[in-house]
């Protein structure tokens, strides 16, 4: 989600000050060299990347397509379990604190995408076993 106050920065750097009319134009020149312009301070913010803590999900609920996931009762105990013992703090000790679940739900397809041999091995054993 991007910050809605992000451009009041560069509004209020842009807008003309009573007092700045009273200045000569040396003394404008001189601050213009010695002090970053709104442009500048915008480029230094956009390059300096942002903590995952402070930067809010990854996509917005836009971006999502909602599918249904089916598995059975004891896979969903199973992984929120392991969603709250160890996904949840190894996410908190990066400082991000309000994951969605659209993120854990996606990047559990993205890894999934990533492995798929060991998703046929996981759905053979199932099989198997029944």
């Amino acid at each position: 989600m991007s910050n809605p106050f992000d451009d009041l920065e560069a509004e209020t750097a842009e807008s003309p000050n009573v007092e700045d009319d009273a200045e000569t134009p040396d003394a404008a020149s001189a601050d213009e060299s010695v002090e970053p312009t709104a442009e500048e301070d915008a480029d230094a913010v956009e390059s300096t990347p942002a903590s995952p803590a402070e930067s809010g999900p990854a996509f917005e609920y836009d971006a999502v397509r909602q599918r249904p996931l089916y598995a059975r009762g004891e896979t969903w105990d199973a992984f929120e379990k392991k969603l709250r013992t160890t996904i949840a703090p190894a996410l908190a000790r990066e400082d991000v604190v309000d994951e969605e679940t659209r993120e854990i739900h996606d990047a559990v397809l993205r890894l999934a995408t990533e492995e798929p041999e060991r998703i046929a091995e996981l759905v053979l054993e199932a099989r198997r076993e029944k």
